[in-house]
């Protein structure tokens, strides 16, 4: 199969495929995509609980004042993020919408058990992050708008909360404020980082977790590819979930530039050391020790009855210490590729079916 590559300058770190595998949900209101399914709540909350609403309510300017509405949904996103207070609505403030679509999705991700522990609220974030980037859509035109000088591009509503609660599109911009936004509706600690990847204007996040700050950016973990010209298709990855800010700045061929940084992140969350990866009705570790792991791993997959699409895995062989600074895998991925008779996805020169991510961590595209 051939691949095409994506030049989208935001997403040029990641490897663009074309494939065939299906698009996971590109709005938040369709049925939720087999990534994100876990973490729907399979028995939501009689009487949703959000920790923003025991805090004191601030009102937002008059309805008909002299804001515009692109001005008053930027005062909706300080009232929450930036204030830390309830933002208090009008009588048919159509501002009240964004709000309530932001709340209504973490009533169907988050449990009111989750707001006194730690652990609850790593998996707040986790489900936030998750439902992000599986949900919402990337406007790659407007952001290519954008960079080539359009500076009303930035009024967009991708670039700001209402294009992702309201259109489910957005670019970096709106996402990370999305991020925010739904943190501080939870009481989490985050903020938006602004810089560059891979020389061009960028946005994510940092968050506050077992008292300690991590990089998550939720742009680059929607890892995305195309079919043979007929649209963008998206898998969800963690490769950029929770790292710190030497990792992150340091990955190659292409890492995130900090422009502003008001926390400083000092080490990585071992994500895949609690992760998975299930082929049929075996299991298997995240994160693979040696080429024979990998390739009982691949073996098992060609093996199976049903088509796996990706795998997510780390790979941490004895001997593989620069792994941020080159990809050192290659003929490992190469061998273990080997091991299917039939993958749709085939490793070849210039054609190499993978996203790679710093520390180690690849997915694994294998059946369309």
């Amino acid at each position: 199969m051939r691949f095409k590559f994506i030049k989208a300058v935001i997403f040029s770190l990641c490897a663009v495929f074309a494939s065939s595998i299906a698009l996971l949900g590109c709005s938040i209101f369709r049925s939720p995509s087999p990534d994100i399914t876990p973490h729907l709540i399979s028995i939501p909350d009689d009487s949703p609980y959000r920790p923003i609403d025991g805090r004191e309510g601030k009102p937002l300017s008059e309805l008909n004042g002299d804001k515009s509405n692109r001005e008053r949904i930027d005062e909706l996103y300080a009232v929450v993020v930036y204030d830390g207070k309830k933002p208090v609505f009008q009588e048919n403030d159509p501002l009240q919408k964004v709000y309530d679509r932001a709340r209504a999705v973490l009533d169907r991700y988050v449990l009111n058990a989750w707001h006194d522990s730690a652990e609850g609220a790593y998996n707040t974030v986790h489900a936030i992050h998750d439902f992000l980037v599986c949900n919402v859509k990337y406007d790659f035109s407007l952001y290519e708008e954008f960079n080539k000088g359009n500076a009303d591009a930035a009024s967009d509503p991708a670039f700001h909360i209402d294009g992702v609660f309201l259109n489910g599109l957005a670019v970096c911009d709106g996402l990370s404020r999305a991020f925010d936004f739904l943190c501080a509706i939870e009481g989490i600690e985050s903020v938006r980082v602004t810089g560059s990847l891979a020389s061009t204007p960028h946005a994510w996040n940092k968050v506050k977790l077992f008292d300690k700050w991590y990089n998550l950016d939720v742009t680059s973990d929607a890892a995305y590819y195309t079919v043979g010209g007929s649209g963008n298709k998206k898998q969800l990855s963690h490769g950029y979930f929770l790292l710190s800010d030497d990792t992150i700045s340091s990955f190659r061929p292409n890492g995130h530039a900090f422009a502003d940084s008001p926390c400083v992140a000092e080490e990585d969350f071992d994500y895949y050391a609690e992760q998975s990866v299930s082929v049929g009705r075996k299991s298997f570790a995240a994160v693979v020790k040696s080429q024979s792991e990998l390739n009982r791993l691949f073996s098992a997959i060609n093996a199976a009855d049903g088509k796996v699409g990706k795998i997510e895995v780390k790979l941490d062989f004895v001997g593989k210490t620069q792994v941020n600074e080159a990809d050192m895998y290659a003929f490992e991925i190469a061998a273990a590729y080997r091991k299917i008779d039939d993958s749709d996805f085939v490793f070849a020169s210039g054609s190499k079916p993978y996203f790679r991510y710093p520390n180690g961590v690849y997915m694994f595209l294998i059946y369309k």
